[in-house]
């Protein structure tokens, strides 16, 4: 036999053997009956993830665009979210429309954090600051490649805890 059809008569052995280790430890594992066809599509999922084949999306990349008014897009920010500030070096506003037109919608992304909320009943409890991650959305109108956010239209889409 030669040395390329004895690789892959090797590789071929080699898969067999690896799927019949992960189709057992999955039965040891889950004390189920395997899902064969659910197993090998994750495996190919997590192969092509790291190859990056096949899920490109091709789309429009946002623009991101200065805030003029960041201190009050900050406090608009930390109303509505109910936290006690908000981080102005992270509070970040993207775009896909034209900068051409007098008012645009913009996505708001910020870092917010609360504070210790000690209390006085039993152990004492010390706690890190939470962190927060703000999403929004908002109106905001163009001023030489800068925006100024509409406060009133702060709209906020998602409250996420970093942990």
């Amino acid at each position: 036999m030669s040395r390329i059809l004895k690789f892959f008569l090797f590789l071929i052995l080699f898969m067999v053997f690896f799927e019949a280790g992960v189709i057992s430890s999955y039965t040891l594992v889950t004390s189920q009956p395997p899902d064969v066809k659910k197993l090998i599509d994750t495996q190919l999922e997590i192969l092509s993830s790291y190859l990056k084949i096949g899920k490109e999306i091709i789309g429009p990349k946002p623009e991101t665009v200065n805030i003029t008014n960041k201190m009050e897009v900050a406090e608009s920010l930390q109303k509505k979210a109910k936290v006690d500030g908000v981080e102005l070096e992270t509070l970040n506003a993207t775009t896909f429309e034209d900068l051409e037109k007098g008012r645009v919608n913009v996505n708001i992304t910020a870092i917010a954090y609360r504070e210790n909320v000690t209390e006085s009943t039993g152990q004492i409890v010390i706690r890190p600051t939470a962190q927060f991650m703000i999403t929004a959305t908002a109106v905001a109108t163009v001023e030489d490649d800068k925006i100024k956010v509409d406060i009133g239209t702060i709209r906020i889409l998602s409250i996420i805890r970093i942990y």
